[in-house]
């Protein structure tokens, strides 16, 4: 650890450097647009927004130093300087990753590598400083606000590349735009509960990311005070624990969590899941997990990358859809802990308490993962482990009482008959719909507002079911996420895109309109006065229902949304110690 000390103090004196270099202004004229970072020049692309507004394209910008070698498990470093203009027109590889769910819609055109550790900047050229002029002659006005956002793919997969996070929609409504890549799988969320392994090493890159728009918001014209966080599935999932994180203050303004909360269930942070994946994991590296800490560290360091994500893939299809996630930390020297308790009793201090949240969830989430569960035979396992309906958050901290809340779960969705509608039911309810409910009626007295939707407009058509060949009612996991980003499988930017108005059109809006808002205002409508027409979520529970383009209204938890939240609250009773109501 002292040798990683000083390569950080080393890296530190020549981002010092790089900074004092990059104040003189390079060769640019073979640039169609241009900004600095802190670590050097970057020359990007003018594009073309809806709206017919143009905005300036920024791809595959380091916002740290590559997590190579030694670095494979550490936290990261500042950016290694560079000198005259680096090309940001083509994106970036894409991190380590056996991709089993975005197929299509995840082209990764840039390749793959662990040296993928890049931001993506979008900017309306208007905003964009003239990079001619002094730095403190740019930054005088406000700037733009600013979205963060965290691509999902349950930790294991996915990359903040514009073929599913395209910037048009955002962009041609004056805001600035950055989505980003951070480690995955292993690399990201490996943990030994060790100063040279403490895990949540994604979790920490985004903290990497928050920093690095602290330092270089102005160079893009944007405005560092006001920077909403946002994120989709395992993205939301980290944004929401970002916002519990003490190392994040002052970084976030505002958080937007799209099907995704710090204690979803599909997840478990429990240490104990961490020992776990780990005992199944390393075995097939060839390592011992009882070595010590030290030498599984080394010997990690040195297996090459194709024998990692092989054994990676093994796991995918063990667990599905995850491998590697977050965990709560140990105290450990040295190391600041990220997730430093239980998410819902970091929730329950306060922690988030000041920072509004916008929380949507689709009506018809696990949808999406139908063709996954056919692929993984989810119904057979069930047959034989029925276990296997109990929710990983809850099936490590259920302990001697699983068998109870195996018997609940298979009697009120299976009864007796264990299919696929069936379990896509109660994956929708325990993974996606109990968790932003209870978190809203957690938050219904805190300081800052939550705003809730849920979103079950159908498309017409919809190019996520178009793309993914499938036929349901309402709306799945990722396609509310189609109407705020663009994606890539609607082809080139047409000109009829420009003027359209049909269903799919006025969504978009209206979708991206309650994202703006939320990073101007706080809320999701137009103005700095907050509307009654979508007030915070106080008791009884509310959202917004958004199934129409014309009609956008505040509705009730459906019978089986109020049901569903009174059942998982009664299994969370059964497995807390202080609670006597275990009645079912």
């Amino acid at each position: 650890m002292a040798a990683l000390t000083a390569t950080a103090l080393l890296a530190t004196l020549a981002a010092v450097i790089a900074r004092a270099s990059v104040s003189s202004v390079p060769d640019l004229s073979r640039c169609e647009v241009a900004a600095r970072t802190d670590a050097g020049w970057v020359c990007g692309t003018r594009r073309r927004a809806v709206s017919s507004r143009e905005y300036a394209s920024f791809l595959a910008v380091p916002y740290a130093k590559q997590p190579l070698g030694e670095l494979r498990f550490q936290e990261l470093l500042p950016a290694e300087p560079w000198y005259g203009v680096r090309n940001a027109t083509n994106e970036g590889p894409v991190c380590p990753q056996t991709d089993v769910f975005y197929m299509q819609f995840h082209t990764a055109k840039g390749g793959m590598s662990e040296a993928c550790i890049h931001a993506n900047v979008y900017v309306p050229i208007e905003a964009l400083p003239d990079p001619y002029k002094a730095p403190e002659v740019n930054t005088t006005g406000p700037g733009l606000p600013v979205l963060v956002f965290i691509h999902g793919g349950g930790f294991a997969f996915g990359s903040g590349d514009p073929d599913l996070y395209g910037p048009e929609y955002l962009v041609s409504k004056g805001v600035i735009v950055i989505t980003f890549n951070y480690r995955l799988n292993v690399f990201g969320f490996l943990s030994l509960n060790s100063s040279q392994v403490p895990g949540n090493m994604g979790l920490r890159d985004g903290l990497s990311l928050l920093r690095w728009v602290r330092s270089n918001a102005r160079g893009f014209g944007g405005d560092p005070r006001s920077v909403t966080l946002g994120g989709q599935s395992a993205g939301a999932v980290m944004a929401h624990m970002l916002t519990l994180t003490p190392a994040a203050h002052g970084l976030i303004h505002r958080t937007i969590l799209m099907s995704g909360t710090a204690f979803s269930g599909f997840i478990s942070t429990s240490p104990s899941f961490a020992t776990t994946i780990n005992k199944l994991f390393l075995p097939m590296l060839g390592i011992d997990p009882e070595l010590p800490d030290d030498e599984i560290h080394y010997r990690l360091i040195e297996t090459p990358i194709d024998k990692i994500m092989a054994a990676n893939k093994q796991l995918l299809d063990i667990f599905g859809l995850t491998t590697f996630v977050p965990v709560v930390e140990s105290p450990l020297p040295g190391i600041q802990a990220v997730l430093d308790n239980d998410p819902e009793v970091l929730v329950d201090s306060g922690r988030d308490s000041r920072v509004p949240l916008l929380i949507g969830f689709t009506d018809e989430e696990c949808e999406s993962f139908r063709q996954r569960f056919q692929e993984v035979h989810i119904i057979e396992q069930l047959e034989k482990s029925p276990s296997l309906a109990v929710s990983p958050r809850l099936t490590f901290k259920a302990g001697e009482k699983l068998p109870i809340i195996t018997e609940a779960i298979n009697a009120r969705y299976f009864n007796g008959t264990v299919d696929m509608d069936r379990y896509i039911r109660l994956c929708t309810e325990q993974y996606y719909k109990y968790p932003p409910l209870k978190l809203v009626k957690k938050r219904s007295l805190a300081a800052a507002p939550t705003f809730l939707y849920r979103f079950s407009f159908g498309g017409s058509p919809s190019i996520w079911k178009v793309g993914r060949r499938m036929e349901y009612s309402g709306a799945s996991h990722v396609e509310d996420l189609t109407y705020v980003f663009r994606t890539s499988q609607l082809g080139p930017l047409a000109d009829d895109e420009l003027s359209a108005h049909d269903d799919n059109a006025r969504i978009r809006d209206s979708m991206t309109d309650h994202v703006v808002n939320f990073m101007r205002y706080g809320h999701p409508l137009p103005g700095p006065v907050l509307s009654r027409r979508w007030s915070p979520v106080r008791t009884p529970l509310h959202y917004q229902e958004i199934a129409d383009p014309r009609h956008i209204h505040a509705a009730a938890p459906t019978c089986h949304e109020t049901n569903a939240l009174k059942f998982f609250t009664r299994l969370d009773c059964i497995v807390e110690k202080d609670k006597t109501n275990t009645t079912l």
